[in-house]
């Protein structure tokens, strides 16, 4: 852009050919970000649901070693929610990751929904929630003997 001579307005902008080709290679980026940009979306999805869930277990964990009561963790797999002992409200998981609960046969209140439970001395039914998305796996492994969350990789992976 240049200044003109004269005793005019002096005109500062872009011409339509610029604006053009500037959107043209916005839109070219845009069609090779997002493609790219779409599975690190998922895989975050995962970890943060992973972390959520592992959170939600050690807080009713928690409130069956503080309270001297059983507290238990209450997944619903068709609804992507779960609910908390000692909290009056459910919490979403994201749609796109997929979930299932291991867990014992007593704990399972029907088809898609079943419980974790956790006793005043730290101990638990013990399970596992495996969550999938991103192309990849969680799973949230809970000791039935120390009531111990931890979160893996590999169901196999052992710390």
């Amino acid at each position: 852009m240049a200044r003109r001579r004269g005793s005019g307005p002096v005109a500062w902008g872009f011409t339509l050919l610029e604006m053009l080709l500037a959107l043209v290679i916005a839109g070219l980026l845009m069609a090779v970000v997002l493609p790219n940009f779409a599975p690190l979306l998922g895989r975050a999805q995962l970890y943060s649901a992973a972390r959520d869930v592992a959170s939600a277990l050690r807080h009713a964990r928690g409130q069956a070693l503080i309270r001297g009561k059983e507290a238990t963790f209450e997944l619903e797999i068709d609804n992507h929610r779960y609910r908390v002992t000692g909290r009056n409200k459910s919490y979403s998981l994201p749609g796109t990751v997929d979930l299932s609960l291991y867990t014992t046969a007593s704990e399972t209140l029907d088809e898609g929904t079943g419980r974790i439970r956790f006793f005043p001395d730290g101990s638990a039914t013990g399970g596992r929630v495996t969550l999938v998305g991103g192309g990849q796996k969680r799973y949230v492994d809970v000791s039935w003997l120390t009531g111990e969350v931890k979160i893996r990789e590999d169901a196999d992976d052992e710390d």
